[in-house]
């Protein structure tokens, strides 16, 4: 297909956008104003679906065993793309990370790119993933092959910036728990056996470490339980903890010595320890070929980019396991002023702003055109499992 009949069809996919913008307005404002914590996005699961099914799509819901996945299709055969939609929003601050413009954006750009190209040769996923904020609903779905056969994957993610390629650290969550003996914090604390010394223990050994961590390292975490009363040794305590690096092989180094810090505190202080491990999430390599294409795509669309600076830190993300399968995308469209951090309840109030409805449309647009040029270009294809071989030493699944 020439670039002529290209460019024709993402016109039609831009008009498409501006036909549907209230209505991914709509979208977003819905699952915004009901915030659901990993694995019970019922009704954000249940509003984009039923939108897709509307729009042609044939839905699978419960996808590898997870009630609020979904897997989205419209098309048959090869090449196929996968659109991605984040959902879930955080405990107390709702979507304090934009969750609800990752699924209005995964789910407009397969519904616009539907209605663009109704004589579509090749396939259209939009794949709902649950939980991403702890809960590793891709992981799960990765495991399951969900991903497989993709010729590339894309979301998007909003922030205070907008950058094409950003990386993530790998990362493995842990619950620690210490169990100990109570006893009178003053008439006969030698009787008891203190957990909470145990627990401080571990977060003392960790800052000791520090020092010898290699840079892009982080171990940080909180106290969920630390006793009942000052005056009784503390017979319980708990922890939620996360060990991160930008490597895997050294993430898996410092989950053995986090695991021995552990260990040795239960040793040093006679109580009895507890290690839960949580889901790991493996580091997000984004596809340089399709971060190319996507950044032609937002130039064609007028929207400026920056380069992340160096050195600034990053968090983790499930969808590294995705971009460890398959061509992977992950880039970020500025929603608020600079300085507004995810995570906050000044960016929930952006992620519903004036400012991020009108981002609908173009958020929308663009992962749409960028999935035109995966489907309408065999070069590009090529070109995306180039990357992948080049930057993973090994072949998509």
């Amino acid at each position: 297909m020439s670039d002529n009949e290209i460019d024709e069809i993402k016109e039609r996919i831009a008009a498409e956008a501006r036909v549907l913008h209230p209505r991914l307005i709509g979208m977003s404002h819905t699952i915004h104003e009901n915030p659901e914590t990993l694995f019970q996005e019922h009704k954000a699961s249940a509003l984009l679906t039923d939108e897709l099914e509307e729009h042609g799509f044939d839905v699978q819901r419960g996808v590898a065993g997870l009630d609020t996945a979904f897997v989205a299709t419209y098309g048959s055969g090869e090449p196929v793309i996968g659109i991605l939609a984040e959902y879930d929003a955080l405990p107390k601050i709702g979507h304090a990370c934009g969750h609800n413009l990752i699924g209005t954006w995964g789910v407009g750009a397969g519904i616009i790119l539907r209605r663009a190209m109704p004589d579509l040769k090749g396939t259209i996923k939009v794949i709902g993933t649950p939980a991403e904020e702890g809960g590793g609903g891709k992981v799960t779905m990765a495991e399951a092959g969900v991903f497989n056969g993709l010729d590339a994957a894309m979301m998007m993610h909003p922030r205070d910036h907008t950058y094409l390629d950003r990386g993530s650290l790998a990362v493995t969550p842990y619950e620690i728990e210490f169990f100990g003996k109570p006893a009178h914090a003053s008439s006969s604390p030698e009787s008891g056996v203190n957990a909470l010394d145990a627990m401080l223990q571990v977060f003392f050994s960790i800052n000791a470490l520090r020092q010898a961590f290699k840079p892009n390292t982080r171990i940080h975490g909180v106290i969920t339980h630390g006793g009942e009363a000052a005056n009784v040794i503390p017979d319980y305590t708990a922890a939620s903890i996360l060990v991160r690096a930008d490597d895997q092989a050294y993430l898996e180094e410092l989950n053995a010595k986090f695991r021995k810090i552990v260990e040795a505190a239960a040793l040093a202080t006679g109580a009895e320890a507890k290690i839960t491990e949580g889901l790991s999430y493996k580091q997000r390599v984004c596809n340089t070929a399709l971060v190319e294409t996507f950044g032609k795509n937002l130039d064609a669309l007028g929207v400026e980019h920056e380069v992340p600076p160096a050195g600034a830190g990053v968090g983790s993300s499930d969808i590294g396991d995705v971009s460890q399968l398959v061509p992977t995308i992950h880039p970020y469209m500025q929603i608020c002023e600079p300085g507004i951090g995810g995570h906050t309840r000044e960016f929930a109030v952006a992620a519903a702003s004036e400012r991020a409805d009108e981002l609908t449309a173009t958020g929308a647009t663009a992962l749409a055109w960028t999935a035109a040029d995966v489907l309408l270009r065999p070069e590009l294809r090529d070109q995306l499992k180039a990357s992948f071989r080049e930057q993973l030493g090994r072949d998509p699944a």
